[in-house]
């Protein structure tokens, strides 16, 4: 059921933080996430599914299924609620920017069938592939991935509709996996993701 939710969100909004010192940015990033649940707890609400991505790298990603183009566009409160957790949220906010190196917002497109939940070992995988290459590497893709699904490795693909115009991948297993590389697309980056935390409505 889970992933059927998931599937139905075509869009995802993304922000991704990339802080100076991660400790204390996680200590902030918690006073900041207790503020919106508090805020939605307190207005008997059920505060949006968020899917929280930490890589090696030290980028932390927050992902918001969606839905449509049209949901995306959609205020998630109304105006005076949406003013009050503004409020509440602004100061910490504030203080999060101070401890970062750069920040940026996207929207990715869900490419894949579902986005099931990652299994216990995750690799974050960006394409960036070279015009006019695009049909060809989806094909090369679609193959890889079929490959991928036969030994176990489950995967997740969104392609960034608004932002950098990659191809970004989930690939997550029950066991350490390796995922061969397409050669002659274009950049390839892989990074290991050593955290993932769904939070779902209550």
């Amino acid at each position: 059921m889970l992933s059927l939710l998931f599937a139905a969100a075509a869009y995802w909004t993304v922000h991704i933080d990339f802080p100076a010192d991660r400790a204390q940015f996680e200590r902030v990033d918690e006073q900041y996430q207790s503020a919106i649940r508090d805020f939605y707890a307190e207005h008997n609400l059920s505060a949006p599914t968020v899917w929280r991505i930490v890589t090696a790298d030290g980028a932390y990603l927050g992902l918001r299924p969606k839905g449509t183009m049209a949901d995306v566009a959609a205020p998630s409160l109304p105006p005076d609620l949406s003013k009050q957790l503004l409020s509440k949220t602004a100061p910490i906010s504030e203080a999060t920017h101070r401890i970062l190196r750069a920040h940026h917002s996207e929207l990715w497109h869900l490419e894949s069938a579902s986005a099931d939940p990652p299994k216990q070992f995750a690799l974050m995988r960006t394409d960036v592939v070279d015009p006019p290459r695009d049909e060809a590497y989806d094909a090369a893709m679609k193959k890889l991935i079929a490959e991928l699904s036969a030994s176990g490795v489950q995967t997740i693909a969104f392609f960034s509709s608004y932002g950098d115009g990659a191809y970004h991948y989930i690939f997550s297993s029950d066991k350490p996996l390796h995922v061969p590389k397409l050669k002659g697309f274009g950049s390839t980056r892989d990074v290991a993701i050593t955290k993932i935390e769904i939070r779902r409505p209550e």
